[in-house]
């Protein structure tokens, strides 16, 4: 997606980079999970799993993005951008469960952990994203013919590489893996406070849907999570 993006600029247009870092937080929805576990005639969807986002727990939430602005087209940028959130299913909270169970019809509300002990992605349900931003410059002009304040909205989408944990009958297992398609909207500010150095504030809306290995078979988890970062950028 980056390189055809590219293909479709001036190649002899001039450009200006600005790299950005952040931390922040993630809040993820409640989701339905399906779970199938062929060998044990487990079938289910459990419905109302909740997660908790632990943002600031080591290994910390983090994200970091280089942005390529050409000099003809200031009112956009071209961005490759890596976010490193977390998912952890609380497995103590009452979920409904409907199909089959071990063997057995069910249709009932249980404690997650009747079924799924531990659901987690801690090492990161990791984004790598290819971004379209708009950029709107503000503010008053400094001498070098830029301005203070820029706002951004972007858009992105790119693989998913989850590092998944889980614990299904109390049986462990933890790789990392591919997770399919991740998609985010985002919106910002970036004020530049000295030189080309600046502070970054933003809203992320992301959404996946691995598809991740459990014991025994996979598990289907809807990811939608809102995020609020904040970091620092440097334009150069």
């Amino acid at each position: 997606m980056l390189a055809g993006l590219l293909v479709c600029l001036p190649s002899s247009a001039c450009a200006d980079w600005v790299a950005g870092a952040f931390l922040g937080h993630a809040w993820t929805r409640p989701s339905t999970v399906a779970l199938a576990l062929p060998d044990r005639q487990t079938a289910v969807e459990i419905d109302g799993v909740e997660y908790r986002g632990e943002s600031f727990a080591s290994p910390q939430y983090y994200g970091y993005r280089i942005t390529w602005i050409p000099d003809t087209r200031r009112w956009m940028g071209i961005e490759v951008e890596v976010i490193h959130a977390k998912v952890f299913a609380q497995a103590d909270r009452v979920v409904r469960l409907r199909g089959t169970l071990r063997g057995a019809a069910v249709d009932a509300s249980l404690p997650l952990s009747s079924s799924v002990q531990r659901l987690a992605m801690s090492h990161g349900l990791n984004f790598i994203f290819a971004n379209v931003a708009l950029r709107r410059e503000l503010g008053p002009v400094d001498a070098q013919g830029t301005r203070r304040f820029v706002a951004v909205v972007r858009a992105g989408a790119g693989p998913t590489v989850p590092h998944a944990e889980s614990t299904v009958d109390h049986v462990n297992r933890e790789q990392y893996e591919t997770g399919g398609l991740g998609v985010q909207a985002a919106a910002g500010l970036e004020v530049t406070v000295w030189r080309g150095l600046g502070v970054l504030g933003e809203y992320k809306f992301t959404g996946a849907t691995p598809q991740i290995e459990v014991a025994g078979g996979q598990a289907t988890v809807p990811v939608r999570s809102h995020h609020l970062v904040g970091g620092l950028a440097y334009h150069f």
